[in-house]
């Protein structure tokens, strides 16, 4: 089981440049991915996604690639084509629109630095073979930040549910003679009006099965326990499994729901509170699970 937050960072020493990539994750219900790389590596973007689909299923997913030429910031060139034809291009787009152009420093530094970066990526197919260990070094390491948070995740998790397992059975014993008490109790409210009547007698006997019938929380006690064993089950998968776990959760509300509507007693509408409120913890946590 592994969590969908994480983040994982390689660097790389190449012939004319130096590489760093940042891969970062977080919660999703499918796979997103954004790429910012250099446009002339653009078309590496296929080989990006098919390198974290193989161990990633879920997430929002963002990969950088930062550049860096040999000798650092002092490369930077101010009168390189690159950067002149840039700022002929936004001189022009203002002049249509009736705009004043002055360029600040800051600007300048900006392009100077994207021009810089894309002057330093080579061609992507022949630069990719040297890039790739970098990429696959850094889709480990956020893998193994998933794991590590994703085993976290399992302790609490498992926890959460054994305390919903102890209310569960808590909530059994409460519901052992309900109707018996019903008896006692509509018999002390009819003798208290005078109304003397054999407690065999067939309207008693069915006024008290109706009430057992609509307070019996049997049936959904035992679904409850079996969502609990297959959410520990599932625990131990090594697939994405957070889809499944959220189906068990909203199940277990199914549960949880109707045992509160069913509740004849304070004491069982305290622990119903209790469950609902567990099983919502739960379904916090869930959101982080792949």
């Amino acid at each position: 089981m592994k969590s969908m937050t994480g983040f994982g960072r390689a660097v790389k020493q190449c012939a004319d440049f130096d590489i760093t990539i940042d891969i970062t994750s977080v919660n999703k219900k499918g796979f997103e991915l954004s790429v910012s790389l250099p446009r002339e590596w653009m078309p590496m973007e296929r080989l990006v996604s098919q390198a974290l689909k193989k161990t990633v299923a879920r997430g929002k997913i963002s990969f950088a690639a930062r550049i860096e030429r040999k000798g650092g910031k002092s490369a930077l060139s101010f009168d390189d084509p690159a950067v002149l034809d840039t700022l002929d291009a936004l001189k022009r787009a203002c002049d249509k629109i009736g705009a004043q152009f002055s360029p600040t420093t800051e600007l300048l530094l900006k392009i100077a630095e994207l021009s810089s970066e894309n002057s330093a990526a080579a061609d992507w197919e022949e630069t990719w073979g040297e890039i790739e260990p970098a990429v696959l070094e850094a889709v480990e390491k956020l893998d193994e930040m998933r794991r590590i948070e994703g085993a976290a995740l399992k302790l609490d998790l498992t926890a959460r549910l054994q305390l919903i397992s102890s209310i569960v059975a808590n909530v059994k014993e409460l519901s052992y003679g309900t109707a018996q008490k019903y008896k006692e109790l509509l018999l002390q409210r009819l003798a208290a009006m005078n109304l003397e009547l054999d407690p065999n007698d067939d309207r008693v006997l069915k006024e008290i099965c109706i009430f057992a019938d609509k307070c019996d929380i049997c049936e959904e006690i035992t679904r409850l326990k079996s969502h609990i064993a297959q959410f520990l089950s599932t625990l131990n998968e090594n697939d994405a499994v957070g889809r499944k776990m959220d189906f068990i959760c909203q199940e277990m509300g199914r549960e949880i729901n109707t045992i509160a509507s069913k509740a004849n007693s304070l004491e069982l509408t305290k622990a119903a509170i209790e469950l609902k409120n567990e099983l919502e913890r739960i379904r916090e946590q869930t959101q982080n699970v792949e």
